[in-house]
């Protein structure tokens, strides 16, 4: 019993990582370096976010920035590639 509570601690903890960035490529697609860190960034200090979460979001948001800031790093070179030098960040998320 002991394993499988582990066991789903650890898978959780593993798919939340980085969902930032898996987010933000979902939305916007693979255009914006580092754009999971300003998607956790931007529900840090968004007062609607805030408000509408009751607070709960701002913990998430830091717990999930270093692994954003890890998902980021290791897409970096695509997303770089993706751009193409057109600026098609869109660097605002509704």
């Amino acid at each position: 019993m002991k394993c499988l509570k582990y066991g789903i601690l650890g898978g959780a903890a593993i798919s939340i990582s980085g969902c930032g960035s898996f987010a933000a490529v979902t939305m916007n697609g693979p255009f914006c370096p580092y754009q999971g860190v300003h998607l956790d960034l931007y529900v840090a200090t968004n007062w609607n976010m805030i408000k509408g979460s009751a607070g709960f979001i701002i913990p998430l948001a830091i717990i999930d920035l270093p692994f954003s800031f890890v998902a980021d790093t290791l897409t970096l070179g695509s997303a770089l590639n993706a751009s193409n030098g057109t600026a098609q960040c869109p660097r605002e998320f509704n």
